[in-house]
């Protein structure tokens, strides 16, 4: 992993990029997808970056996580800031460039093979497009990811990699909207709260528990779920626990003590208070509804 390609810019202030070898790529079968990464990573730019090409070997997607800065792609010219997502083919003309006080920190990842300019089209992300991403900071997050896998240089961390990039793009696609859209970081910021609710409402006794892993506190959590969200975080968690806890309950021989103890509750006594409340049944009735 310590080639370094020679379009990897020199105008940057801390990377961390891989470069994927042949002898480290995946070798394609009849049932594999038809792109792979040849490289990638995140760059610090310098305050004078500038990446000035008419051509490049590779489908690109590159995305702002801070800083500002210019891009023309296609003819056609921007205004970069975190949340903006690019992409081009080998044969759009781009020019990014960083801004001297407010320098970027920008992901860039090179996909190779036939399908990779068919998979940025079958999730509508053409070559030659820039979009805003709403769910910017699950991206980021994805996009670390991506990193770490290929820079473990194995087959295995490879295709890994793959993975991560492809569930990240689909993130994109899912979330994008127009790029004159203005940043919200209020918005970012509760995605964040509800992301840290899905992926571990188990182990969340309480809201000002997430909360405070979140670096918020409990009021200004609830304030950004009233303004974006139909439920309160409280009523969101309650739901995911009640919901895995319906579909525990239904498997055979399933104790209620031991659900309650997965789902972060001290006895099965305030467990099944609360999924009384919550379905007008008591746990050992669930077994028995089937819808």
């Amino acid at each position: 992993m310590s080639e370094q390609p020679e379009y990897f810019s020199k105008q940057v202030l801390r990377t961390r990029r891989f470069f994927i070898h042949k002898k480290n790529a995946r070798k394609a079968t009849p049932a594999s997808p038809t792109w792979q990464l040849a490289a990638g990573g995140c760059e610090w730019c310098a305050p004078d970056f500038i990446i000035d090409r008419q051509t490049f070997p590779y489908v690109a997607f590159e995305f702002v996580a801070r800083g500002s800065g210019s891009l023309c792609l296609a003819g056609k010219r921007h205004e970069l800031s975190a949340g903006h997502a690019f992409f081009y083919s080998p044969s759009t003309p781009h020019v990014i460039e960083s801004s001297a006080h407010e320098p970027l920190v920008k992901y860039f990842f090179n996909l190779t093979g036939e399908g990779a300019e068919r998979l940025l089209a079958e999730l509508d992300l053409s070559s030659g497009t820039l979009l805003r991403v709403l769910d910017a900071v699950r991206v980021t997050m994805l996009l670390e990811e991506v990193i770490d896998h290929a820079l473990r240089s194995t087959p295995t961390s490879i295709r890994s990699a793959n993975c991560a990039l492809h569930y990240a793009l689909s993130l994109c696609a899912d979330s994008q909207q127009a790029a004159t859209m203005k940043y919200d970081p209020g918005y970012a910021t509760y995605l964040r709260c509800r992301g840290h609710l899905l992926r571990n409402y188990p182990v969340i006794h309480h809201i000002a528990q997430a909360a405070k892993h979140c670096h918020v506190t409990a009021a200004y959590m609830t304030r950004l779920f009233k303004r974006y969200d139909t439920e309160t975080p409280l009523a969101c968690l309650v739901r995911l626990k009640m919901s895995q806890a319906l579909i525990k309950l239904r498997q055979p021989e399933t104790q209620v003590k031991a659900v309650a103890a997965e789902l972060g509750y001290k006895s099965s006594a305030h467990f099944s208070r609360a999924f009384k409340a919550w379905s007008g049944m008591a746990p050992q009735h669930a077994r028995s509804r089937k819808n």
